[in-house]
């Protein structure tokens, strides 16, 4: 414990003491050396004058001789820092170190030695693996399996949990789990305005519990808070390497149970909840009343995200593949495209993460006899996690210009079934009862936007996106035309199969026939098909130079859906879902289009004659929806998002543009001052006079590229 010394100042522990640095003076261990690895070495001495000093080691001379280097060869003097530390524990399978090796490199080469070797298991189609290639012949040879051997005879593959730095980051992550009610308050908060995609209110309130009792259960009753995580922390290094064991009539609690303690269990939580605070107001009474930590949205966020991040290094450090790093990396995902933007470079690596666990771990090889042994709620959710990997795949490449990593054509993707959260958790034999609830096609016979029908519309179009993709990208240029059209058929016809509540009709819309909640789904399906015809029509303009009217039709109708969806959702006066992708990444390029359009027929040197121009209503009609866009734009997308400053960029373009075609005699006014801090020169590409592509600016804007804000 840290006593004052005679200026009334607390003294520091002996590690800071000799290093010269500050001390935060916590007991029994400081926090400067609980992050550095140095809690073995940490006290308080009484009285540290006193000690006896350190003989200094004897120079014999400044410089050594030349008959001292023998061979003409270099001699490297040895800090004694170095050579005075002690040697970490051996970790287990090596051998201890030696007198011999004792040097600064061999303990460098030691502590990155391979403690185990992790071979991964053929997939679905291994061909020339040997285990699949004898696995034909085990019922004839009867072999025993791995798990019939004797105990002693299992080589142990568990993670190394000897590591005083990886256990001590561990308890650092453990430590907030004293606020796992507080982080489900918030996750609750978050399904009321719009439920996960593959793990809704029962599953997320089950992890909760689960995590909830782990964390009491090792600190209960303990003395020393510490030591109790500390423990904790080794037992769940341990649990992460092993394999998660199911069976058919395992239930939600029992399953939640059994992966509780592990890594990527952990960072789901922590993804969970950085996600949540982004549909979480600042002024919620769940941040002003109920903080006792007083911790700023913000603040949490940040550590949400980088809990999140290490505990995706954890399990990759264990080498092993199970459900719940699946949706870790699927979650993570969604949160760093929340935090950082699509553009940022640590998404485009996350999701080749993402595509890699998901080859590794089969999901997209669905199989009768894995889904016989596992539990109905457990099947449902692979389906779902598939269907989002293979949506944000197809996203972040089209957003980016880049091959999408998950194709289609070696997997097997399903529909999901449209059945709610409830009817998933249930046994078996009730939760197929609950498909007779269904269509013959699987749609749900209340005519609700549910989960299902998300993300059954979402892989419909994902995977047009894909032929999108392999017209955009393809080298040959060779009817690419014809191609497209074919697309468009297609991406029409499929709309057409959609049930009944799902049609939207454009010409009702515009009478107001769509007033209800309800109605929200058809414009859904209707944005998300429309936008497959406004990249193909697209991809004509930027590939072969054709400026199609389908273009202009396809980005009107987007800008009108997306301001009907935000009307939908106002009118209950709740609160709405999160708009800013929709708003940035699907409405952004279409108004665009659209402002480019306009400002061609304004300027007459500029303009194309070759363009038809737009009618008298028309005009009048898209100036109208710009207007009310912008205004959503710069209301709608909140400054702690990704997309926030190319959200304003765009507002500012289109503001401009609208202000010089609606007041062309007047005096240009100075601009507002922005929201955010831009450079003078940021409409250096967009010059309003001689660049009509607006697209041009968009797909070369400058992002930023924070780094990832550390855990400590």
């Amino acid at each position: 414990m840290a006593t004052p010394r005679r200026n009334g100042q607390l003294s520091s522990c002996e590690p800071c003491r000799k290093s010269k640095l500050r001390c935060d003076h916590q007991s029994p261990i400081c926090g400067r050396c609980l992050c550095h690895g140095e809690a073995e070495r940490c006290f308080y001495h009484p009285a540290p004058l006193t000690q006896p000093r350190a003989r200094a080691p004897r120079v014999i001379s400044r410089r050594p001789k030349r008959q001292q280097r023998p061979g003409n060869q270099l001699v490297f003097r040895l800090d004694q820092k170095i050579s005075s530390t002690p040697l970490p524990s051996p970790p287990p399978g090596l051998l201890p170190f030696t007198d011999e090796g004792d040097t600064p490199r061999d303990q460098h080469i030691a502590r990155w030695t391979p403690k185990e070797k992790q071979t991964l298991g053929p997939g679905v189609l291994g061909l020339v693996s040997p285990k699949d290639i004898f696995r034909e012949y085990e019922d004839i040879l009867h072999l025993e399996e791995p798990g019939n051997l004797p105990t002693a005879t299992i080589p142990t593959t568990a993670y190394s949990s000897s590591d005083p730095n990886q256990v001590l980051l561990g308890v650092r992550i453990l430590s907030h789990l004293q606020k796992i009610h507080w982080f489900h308050e918030i996750i609750e908060l978050k399904n009321k305005i719009f439920p996960g995609w593959f793990l809704g209110p029962p599953l997320t309130r089950a992890l909760c519990d689960s995590m909830e009792q782990m964390y009491d259960r090792a600190v209960r009753s303990s003395r020393d808070t510490h030591t109790s995580l500390a423990t904790l922390s080794r037992q769940i290094f341990v649990n992460t390497s092993k394999d998660v064991r199911t069976h058919p009539t395992m239930d939600l609690p029992e399953y939640f149970d059994s992966i509780t303690a592990r890594w990527e269990t952990i960072g789901l939580v922590f993804a969970l909840l950085g996600t949540a605070l982004f549909h979480t107001p600042d002024d919620d009474p769940i941040f002003t009343h109920r903080n006792p930590w007083k911790l700023e949205k913000c603040q949490l966020r940040n550590i949400a995200t980088a809990v999140g991040e290490i505990c995706c290094q954890f399990c990759n450090g264990a080498g092993t593949t199970s459900d719940p790093f699946c949706w870790l990396m699927t979650q993570q995902i969604v949160l760093l495209t929340s935090m950082y933007g699509d553009s940022d470079y640590r998404v485009w690596q996350k999701l080749g993460d993402l595509s890699t666990i998901v080859y590794a771990f089969g999901l997209h090889q669905s199989s009768e006899d894995i889904e016989e042994k596992s539990p109905f709620f457990l099947v449902e959710i692979r389906k779902r996690v598939m269907v989002c990997a293979y949506a944000i795949d197809k996203e972040l490449a089209t957003s980016l210009g880049r091959p999408p990593r998950i194709c289609s054509r070696y997997c097997i993707i399903p529909l999901p079934l449209d059945i709610s959260y409830e009817n998933m958790v249930l046994s078996r034999s009730e939760g197929e009862k609950a498909l007779k609830d269904l269509d013959p096609n699987g749609w749900n016979t209340e005519g609700k936007l549910t989960v299902g029908v998300r993300l059954r519309v979402v892989l419909l179009t994902s995977l047009l996106r894909e032929s999108v993709l392999e017209l955009s990208l393809s080298p040959t240029r060779q009817h690419i035309l014809a191609r497209a059209e074919n697309l468009i058929q297609e991406s029409r016809q499929t709309q057409r199969n959609l049930p009944s509540f799902l049609h939207w009709s454009p010409e009702e819309a515009a009478v107001g026939a769509y007033r209800f909640t309800r109605d929200e789904g058809r414009a859904f399906a209707h944005i998300e098909f429309t936008y497959q015809e406004f990249l193909l029509h697209r991809i004509l303009l930027k590939r072969v130079g054709i400026n199609s009217q389908g273009l202009i039709e396809s980005s009107l109708e987007i800008i009108t859906t997306l301001l009907d969806i935000i009307a939908l959702q106002t009118r209950p006066a709740q609160l709405m879902a999160n708009m800013s992708w929709d708003l940035c990444y699907m409405g952004l390029p279409a108004a665009g289009i659209l402002t480019s359009k306009l400002l061609s027929e304004h300027t007459p040197q500029i303009s194309n004659s070759s363009s038809t121009p737009l009618p008298t209503n028309i005009r009048s009609l898209t100036i109208q929806k710009l207007n009310t866009f912008v205004s959503h734009l710069n209301f709608l997308v909140p400054p702690h998002e990704g997309s926030y400053e190319i959200a304003q960029q765009g507002a500012r373009f289109i503001r401009r543009v609208l202000d010089r075609i609606l007041s062309p005699s007047c005096p240009q006014l100075a601009p507002s001052i922005p929201d955010i801090e831009l450079s003078e020169n940021w409409l250096d590409g967009c010059d309003l006079d001689g660049n009509l592509d607006f697209m041009a600016w968009f797909d070369n804007i400058y992002w930023s590229q924070d780094p990832l804000l550390n855990f400590t």
